[in-house]
């Protein structure tokens, strides 16, 4: 007997559902499951791995500071300092009375270790404490020098209210430069290699 050819009175079965031999309903059909989405690799950047973190970009600008500060500290040392009755004073200039030279081989050291830093920052790229050391030793120098200058100006008023001819040079204003130069090449090194 087809669907077409119920007796009436009889319900017809419902749709999606075939007559169960015994009279009674079957149960309905199970649900179709859709097919599950096709699993999608993840996507890394070209050379980049899994897990592994991509190399820090150079901080070619904060390095550059670095070298040029180091250099101008250095350099600020052999230079004249103040001049006095003539003679002209620099870093290495010793004393007339005591024979104690002045704070040239201190600012020389400052100067190297910062132009090291610098010159590590260039080759190594990814040295976060080196960027933090050169802070402070930049630090030290910037107070070191506003403190000669303060002594020579001190000078200066000296010789000034003696009437002593006395003037004072470029060698701690070329140090001061380079300080705050090198400060700021610290300062950019760290912050880039912290972004």
């Amino acid at each position: 007997m087809s669907d077409f050819n119920q007796p009436p009175g009889v319900p017809a079965p419902p749709t999606g559902s075939t007559p169960s031999p015994f009279g009674a309903p079957a149960p309905p059909a199970p649900p179709s499951y859709s097919t599950p989405p096709a699993y999608s690799t993840p996507t890394f950047p070209v050379g980049a791995q899994p897990g592994v973190k991509p190399p820090r970009p150079a901080v070619t600008v904060g390095a550059s500071l670095l070298v040029l500060g180091g250099v101008l500290l250095i350099a600020g040392s052999f230079l004249t300092w103040f001049t006095i009755l003539g003679e002209s004073y620099t870093g290495f200039s010793t004393g007339a009375d005591d024979g104690s030279t002045k704070d040239g081989p201190v600012f020389v050291f400052l100067g190297v270790v910062i132009l090291a830093f610098g010159i590590v920052q260039l080759a190594a790229r990814k040295v976060l404490a080196v960027g933090i050391i050169a802070i402070v030793v930049s630090a030290l120098a910037i107070l070191a020098a506003l403190a000669d200058i303060g002594d020579v100006s001190d000078a200066m008023d000296l010789a000034e209210s003696l009437d002593i001819d006395a003037s004072s040079g470029p060698g701690l204003w070329i140090i001061l430069v380079g300080a705050l130069i090198g400060m700021a090449g610290a300062i950019a090194t760290v912050a880039k290699r912290r972004a």
